[in-house]
């Protein structure tokens, strides 16, 4: 049995492995748009789930380690698929083939088990990467979850921001409901930070994407009540 990862060392190890739940296929037509293709061994696990389901989506750039977190929570270093390719590992959403089980306090007091999926999304501006198809995973991810990771380096400037631009105006994407939350827990994870850590990672993080996109603090800050901020300094 492999060991856990030491900066989830206090997650319990978690049995299983990744499995693709869905990817794309591309269209090399003119303008066409290829087509998103299901798992059906991925959806036959998810229909013998019974309880409440939350599900963490951990997306971002390409090459910053968002699958090496996505083990973490998994209190592994294995597990999703990590190396060095120069153009990223992943394709596509994989999920863990064993959703884990989870203690979760409602509201009004009451303790119910949740069962919990992670997802490891293909790397956002992978070169060659269908722009069109960037922009539906981030979108898709942002729909499916409770909890949505966006993992982005830690210096924040125009090359690195990812698809947080489209903050703006996610109404254009995604509809929302006439009740209800229609948005998951935003957090926004800052890697390889080798500054100075600030009094408060979400005050950086705003002053530093004002600097380079003011509209999509603006639209951070009209979608999500509240959100957070962490970050990682390098090694991990």
């Amino acid at each position: 049995m492999s060991a856990g990862n030491r900066f989830g060392r206090e997650i319990e190890f978690r049995e299983g492995s990744p499995i693709q739940l869905l990817q794309y296929v591309e269209d090399n037509s003119e303008n066409g748009f290829g087509k998103i293709v299901l798992n059906p061994a991925a959806l036959n696990i998810l229909q013998t789930i019974q309880e409440p389901l939350a599900i963490i989506s951990v997306v971002g750039s390409y090459r910053r380690g968002k699958s090496w977190f996505a083990n973490v929570l998994h209190g592994r270093h294995d597990g999703f698929d990590l190396g060095a390719k120069v153009e990223g590992c992943t394709r596509g959403i994989y999920m863990w083939s064993l959703p884990f089980m989870l203690e979760s306090e409602q509201p009004d007091g009451k303790i119910i088990q949740k069962r919990v999926i992670v997802l490891d999304s293909e790397g956002i501006e992978v070169p060659k990467q269908d722009q069109n198809w960037a922009t539906k995973l981030f979108i898709l991810c942002l729909a499916l979850s409770s909890t949505f990771i966006y993992n982005i380096s830690g210096i924040i400037g125009k090359s690195n921001i990812g698809k947080l631009c489209l903050m703006t105006d996610l109404n254009k994407f995604i509809q929302e409901p006439e009740e209800g939350d229609f948005l998951p827990r935003l957090v926004i994870l800052l890697r390889d930070f080798n500054l100075e850590s600030p009094e408060s990672f979400k005050d950086y993080f705003l002053e530093k994407l004002n600097d380079v996109n003011p509209e999509a603090v603006k639209g951070i800050k009209k979608f999500f009540d509240d959100f957070d901020v962490y970050g990682l300094p390098v090694g991990y």
